[in-house]
């Protein structure tokens, strides 16, 4: 694939082009996907119905989310999400956005948890002195509490609840770039992602 040629610095950029740029529910949100099995309007639909469910049962959440993010990212991803303080961009899977499997409690539940990244990174924290175990641990509490709210958000709490018992290193590890970049290099080989599928 071309953008595996491209170096490091240019692959979010070629990415970020081919994306189909929305608004949803007042948030910036990027789509590309590379999956041929993944249909683009359910794929919309279904983020937007996230959204939809924490701006019902935390309000102020979307409202902060508005403001703290530039965009949500949903492309292929190793794993739910993630939050990039640097730029503001916070990544949501798209195979892990369609999965029956999760409830839409749970994609919601990814979408508040990155937001409380994002609403870290807007109060200025200077993360070299924090500890990012504490942080992690915020936004599991906040999961809890939507879990506790939402329909189909039992399985937010079970998982927030038992990651909330894990020691520092098992509930903050470290994101390492270039292996997230090997694995997804990897699930487009075994997948078949291409390019971007036109809607």
């Amino acid at each position: 694939m071309l953008r595996d040629l491209l170096p490091p610095a240019f692959r979010d950029r070629y990415d970020a082009h081919r994306s189909v740029k929305r608004v949803v529910d007042g948030v910036p949100v990027w789509f590309l996907n590379e999956r041929p099995d993944i249909d683009n309007t359910q794929l919309e639909a279904r983020l937007g119905e996230a959204l939809a469910l924490i701006g019902r049962h935390m309000p102020h959440n979307l409202r902060r989310l508005r403001r703290d993010v530039m965009c949500i990212w949903v492309k292929r991803w190793p794993n739910r999400g993630v939050f990039f303080h640097d730029t503001r961009i916070m990544v949501i899977d798209t195979t892990f956005v369609v999965n029956p499997t999760f409830t839409l409690a749970q994609v919601a539940a990814t979408i508040l948890h990155e937001g409380v990244h994002a609403r870290v990174t807007a109060m200025r924290v200077n993360r070299r002195y924090t500890n990012m175990a504490d942080e992690e641990r915020l936004c599991r509490r906040a999961e809890i509490v939507f879990g506790e709210l939402a329909p189909g958000g039992a399985p937010v709490v079970a998982r927030a609840r038992e990651i909330l018992g894990m020691s520092d290193d098992e509930v903050a590890p470290g994101i390492d770039l270039a292996v997230a970049e090997a694995r997804l290099r990897e699930l487009r080989k075994t997948e078949g992602g291409s390019g971007p599928r036109a809607s």
